[in-house]
Parts: C-alpha cells; structure tokens; sequence
C-alpha cells in the first residue's frame, strides 16, 4: 500500500493507494503505453451503487410539494418567464401548455396537470421565479 498526499481546491488530503493483482494470473497489473504518464490498475471488484428508495418518485415530490395547493401549478426550476399561454378564465385541458420557462438557457414547458379554469395567473412574461414559485392556479 502507498501513501500519497493530494490537494483539491487547496485542502490537502492524505490517500492510501493498494496495488491490487490480477485475479486471473495472480500477478500485479500495470498497463503504461508508450509516451504515457500514468499507468492503470484494474478494480477488484466493482463500484458499489446505491439503490434508490422504494415508493418516492423525486419527479413527482419536485412538481407537487406538501406546501403548494391541489391546482397551484409550480416552478419545477428557477428560471424567466418566456410566454404564457393562458390568460385567466381560460378553460385548459391537462397536457396543455400553460406557461414556457427559460432555465439555463433552455425553453421548458410547463404543462397542466389537471383539466379546469384558470383562476389567477401569478407572474408575468420576464419575471424570475424561483423552484416551486406557484406560477398559477387552476381550479
């Protein structure tokens, strides 16, 4: 095992490297081509993954937290209001595209997840909202 000193970002940090063998032919494996740097060793095994936790669906949590109401149509990101397509008293239908939101340099819409009657329609084109700013209300 060596024992090397690394610095990130201006933090040192002290890292343990193990030379690791190949399983196959019991030898120590280090493969440098010609004109390399820096040599590679294979992984014994494989990295470890963490499964995701059953029953919750981050999508879902993202565009309708506890705190917004059941026709209250959020902001999935931070972004600009680009368009709006509805004005209020619009009847939608769920699908339809309510409201086009730039975020990071993308167009994204945002569609209703719900059939009804446009109640009140909180922002207007160029104002920036944040991640779950309620953008309108349908009821």
């Amino acid at each position: 095992m060596k024992k090397f000193k690394v610095e990130v970002d201006g933090e040192e940090f002290i890292v343990k490297v193990e030379e690791m063998e190949n399983e196959e032919s019991g030898k120590s494996e280090h493969k440098t081509s010609p004109g390399s740097r820096s040599s590679s060793v294979e992984p014994k095994s494989k990295a470890k993954t963490t499964a995701p936790k059953p029953g919750k669906d981050p999508q879902i949590e993202m565009e309708t937290p506890a705190e917004i109401g059941d026709g209250d149509v959020a902001a999935p990101m931070p972004g600009s209001i680009l368009e709006i397509n509805v004005k209020k008293g619009d009847t939608v239908s769920e699908g339809d595209i309510l409201i086009i939101l730039e975020a990071m340099k993308m167009e994204n819409e945002i569609i209703a997840d719900q059939s009804g009657t446009v109640k009140d329609i909180k922002v207007k084109v160029g104002d920036s909202v944040d991640t779950e700013d309620t953008l309108l209300v349908i009821e």
